[in-house]
């Protein structure tokens, strides 16, 4: 699967730069300072929930007019700007928005249980997964049958590549809550492991727990149509994308997917029309990114680079290892070492590799990404036990096996290399053409 697109579909982390804005109510001779809810714009004001969202948001910002110190009114407030981020891609102002207003609860109670969990929720969307573990860890000691907290623990459990101890919390949220959120853990953790048909069937009982046209239900269905992706079964990945798109219209992800389909079958032009709608209906980076691919792969040269540069500069400025704000922040480390590796620009991917690495080095998205800049700067030795540590836990993504198994036969190990390779090719006959570009090339050898 293409890391930025398991970026969106497991942790939810798209970047928009944007200005911090605030509504300002007076009560009495108390000024009480709430965020805002932005206005949408196009095919996202006319989503189903979005009349819903700005009357619950309304009916909220009046209750703490009228009562500032409303805890739970003020986590309300801050669930609705978390799935507004979710919802729109604005992560960055959506953030720090709901931190805010977690944060002030938290100043009163700081053993406030529904605010712990919320700011470690929002933590891990900021890639801050140490300390949003340590948090949903302090939750689950004040409540052990919790299910949303142990979904909190798998997720930042396996950010941190404790996958033992992910399979052990998702099977506890499994027994406290069998729903859309804990089948979709269980079948990440299915991927993870190898398990591809085991995968499918858990997000496949997961849109099934939902409600169609939610977003976290067609959220789910890019899941199971991502694993068909990855398992050379386009029809049916295309299937699913056009069945998001009927019960959710323009949604993004949707479009991007069968602009990855247009893209496997070597059909550019179409390819870069879906991504451009989808990038006109939400402003994600990881649409411009995979613009950056589509441009060069058709000869407009000039504008990959404008997207690669636009992508490369949004990325850094939100970065919390280069100096961005953690209230509104990420760490985006890895996503700017792939960038770096698109460009070429390998001493910058290797740079921002290790930093990845130094905060999470057991996981196995960290520990690939690390390999393969080394591999691409021909340091092979050094990319090799990074590379059996991405290996262990029977990953079968394409991608990972493919490089992999280059990386083996760069060491030496051309039996059991290309054997890797060639199962990865057999799984993504399609995958990425630099990839496919660097088989070629030992090949020929």
């Amino acid at each position: 699967m293409n890391p930025s697109v398991r970026k969106f579909l497991y942790a939810a982390l798209v970047i928009s730069c944007t200005a911090f804005a605030a509504f300002i109510f007076w009560n009495g001779k108390s000024r009480v300072v709430l965020p805002e809810l932005k206005p949408r714009q196009g095919a996202l004001a006319q989503a189903r929930e979005w009349p819903a969202t700005q009357e619950r948001v309304a009916g909220l910002m009046k209750t703490l007019e009228a009562k500032p110190n409303d805890a739970k009114a003020k986590l309300q407030l801050a669930k609705e700007f978390m799935q507004e981020g979710r919802a729109t891609g604005d992560f960055t102002y959506y953030n720090a928005a709901a931190l805010s207003l977690i944060d002030e609860v938290l100043a009163a109670d700081p053993r406030h249980f529904e605010a712990g969990c919320l700011k470690a929720l929002v933590l891990l969307s900021q890639h801050r997964f140490a300390e949003a573990r340590e948090l949903a860890e302090k939750a689950r000691q004040q409540n052990p049958y919790n299910a949303f907290v142990y979904g909190l623990l798998t997720d930042a459990c396996v950010e941190m590549g404790d996958y033992e101890q992910a399979v052990a919390t998702t099977d506890k949220m499994v027994q406290i809550r069998p729903d859309i959120r804990s089948y979709s853990r269980v079948s990440y953790l299915r991927e993870i492991h190898g398990q591809h048909a085991q995968a499918v069937e858990a997000i496949q009982m997961a849109v099934a727990a939902g409600y169609p046209g939610n977003e976290d239900t067609e959220w789910a269905r890019m899941v199971l149509a991502h694993l068909y992706e990855d398992n050379n079964q386009l029809d049916k990945s295309e299937a699913e994308y056009q069945k998001a798109l009927q019960e959710r219209p323009e949604y993004p992800f949707a479009l991007a997917g069968l602009g990855r389909i247009a893209r496997y079958r070597q059909d550019y032009p179409a390819a870069i029309r879906y991504f451009e709608q989808a990038r006109a209906v939400m402003a994600d980076l990881s649409f411009l990114e995979e613009l950056s691919d589509l441009y060069r792969l058709d000869n407009q040269s000039d504008k990959a680079a404008e997207c690669a540069r636009i992508t490369l500069e949004a990325l850094t400025a939100d970065n919390i290892s280069d100096g961005a704000d953690p209230a509104g922040g990420h760490y985006s480390d890895r996503d700017i070492a792939l960038m770096y590796l698109k460009t070429g620009e390998y001493d910058k991917a290797l740079d921002y590799a290790r930093r990845e690495h130094n905060r999470r080095p057991q996981n196995i998205d960290a520990c690939e990404t690390l390999a393969w800049a080394l591999f691409k700067k021909g340091q092979y030795a050094e990319a090799l036990p990074l590379m059996q540590t991405a290996l262990r836990t029977g990953s079968k993504v394409p991608e990972r096996l493919v490089r992999g198994g280059l990386v083996m036969v760069a060491n030496g190990q051309h039996a059991e290399g290309w054997t890797m390779v060639d199962q990865g090719l057999a799984l993504k006959p399609y995958l990425d053409e630099s990839l496919r570009a660097d088989v070629e090339r030992f090949r020929n050898q």
